[in-house]
């Protein structure tokens, strides 16, 4: 007899168990064979059964916690993301049911935020484990990020995206490294970033460009995009006052991360797990990341991480006998937002430099006192400072090849005749054609 009891209660609690879900209301009354109900987080609901109960239990604590009202009636309510079982009790400690609960957040406020602060955006919510999932399509990245972040403040850490974007924009990024020589400009008397209280461009030389007074200078200059710098900057590398270090374009999609280096990499040693002395490389040089969103009115926002570094044996390590040089790193991380073809630059990275040369006649430098008068020392101050100019562009992939034509796609070289007699170093080819017959052969 005992052994029947045995399986009919493991027949009813596996029963219960595997039976199908139903839907969640205020009120669930536990009649028929139901067994299953949801709840959603810092709410809860009641339930009734027909049979009255003595106990309650719950076998999670931390998903769910129950409150009993009556022997036919309780409360239930959620606390985190889960599923846990609630088993009733009769009077003979006998189990005479077990509930399913599920307990999750509120898609149905969810769905209706999103409907309100982003009507005609296609964006479907689903529950998806204890957490939330996101699909459908958007017209833009950056409303793909705005429905995440809302999905995130109902289910923080919780959320899984899998929204797609019906039109996807590519981002170039222009931008240009230049190292500019503090003390020529203190020579010179100009400025290189120094903007007008208006904030309508780059100036040069203390308001020359647009005749006002600087009243403005500082690290994050922005200009409207119709102002040209090539020619500021070719100017000033006439001078010797700057030089420019590195001009790369960069092309990511919206919401991707693009990046670039210029230098090397140079072997530090370093231990292995099994005592050994191992190699790594560390770079070094003109490097850029850069992570564009396109926001749906045309705004761009950049998160640029720019970095120029070089090695440096003056501060270098001797380990084992092998001496390690160190790095002199010039690095910025901003945030900015802008429309296309607008710039923005990012100066006050400084470096300082000192030197000093000493100069002797042999042997007559070296004697006490007297050596003094033949000898002479020379100190150097070179006081640089890093400006990067960053201009993004939207950019669209060619219809057509011919729309990226090279020079030297309509030259050709000279022949020996033209090059010694002529004088020319190139010719323009002639329009070229097919020889022998074209098309379609039809039958």
């Amino acid at each position: 007899m005992t052994k029947i009891k045995k399986l009919l209660l493991s027949t009813l609690i596996f029963g219960t168990i595997a039976a199908p879900a139903q839907a969640k209301s205020w009120i669930d009354d536990m009649s028929g064979t139901r067994s299953a109900t949801s709840v959603t987080i810092d709410d809860l609901i009641v339930m009734r059964t027909e049979e009255s109960f003595k106990e309650v239990r719950v076998a999670n604590a931390d998903i769910a916690d129950v409150l009993v009202l009556t022997d036919r009636s309780f409360q239930v309510m959620g606390k985190k993301g889960g599923k846990t079982n609630v088993l009733l009790y009769d009077q003979d400690k006998q189990i005479i049911d077990i509930i399913s609960v599920t307990v999750g957040y509120d898609l149905a406020e969810l769905k209706k935020t999103l409907f309100e602060t982003m009507p005609g955006q296609n964006i479907e919510v689903r529950p998806m484990g204890s957490g939330v999932y996101l699909s459908g399509e958007v017209s833009s990245q950056g409303a793909a990020v705005q429905a995440e972040k809302i999905a995130q403040a109902y289910a923080p850490g919780r959320v899984t995206s899998a929204i797609s974007v019906n039109d996807s924009h590519q981002v170039m990024l222009e931008v240009r490294f230049v190292e500019a020589s503090r003390t020529a400009i203190k020579e010179l008397g100009i400025g290189i970033l120094t903007g007008s209280s208006a904030g309508d461009g780059f100036q040069l030389g203390g308001g020359l460009l647009t005749g006002s007074a600087p009243t403005l200078a500082g690290t994050l200059l922005s200009s409207s995009g119709n102002f040209s710098l090539d020619t500021n900057i070719q100017a000033l590398e006439e001078q010797g006052v700057i030089r420019t270090l590195a001009e790369p374009n960069l092309v990511s999609m919206s919401g991707d991360t693009a990046s670039f280096l210029a230098g090397g990499e140079f072997p530090i040693p370093v231990s292995a797990d099994d005592g050994q002395i191992g190699i790594e490389f560390r770079q070094f040089g003109v490097g850029l990341s850069f992570t564009p969103t396109v926001l749906d009115d045309g705004i761009i926002n950049l998160e640029v991480k720019p970095e120029v570094s070089q090695i440096d044996t003056t501060n270098s390590v001797r380990i084992a006998g092998t001496e390690i040089p160190s790095l002199r790193v010039r690095r910025a991380d901003t945030t900015v937002e802008l429309r296309n073809g607008q710039s923005f630059a990012i100066a006050g990275l400084l470096q300082n430099d000192k030197t000093t040369t000493k100069s002797q006649v042999p042997w007559l430098g070296d004697v006490p006192v007297l050596g003094s008068l033949f000898r002479s020392s020379r100190y150097k101050n070179q006081e640089t400072e890093l400006v990067i100019i960053v201009t993004p562009r939207l950019v669209k992939p060619a219809p057509d090849i011919s729309d990226l034509a090279t020079p030297h796609d309509f030259t050709k070289p000279p022949s020996e005749l033209d090059l010694f007699l002529g004088g020319e170093l190139e010719k323009t080819s002639d329009a070229g054609g097919l020889a022998g017959n074209y098309g379609h052969t039809l039958q």
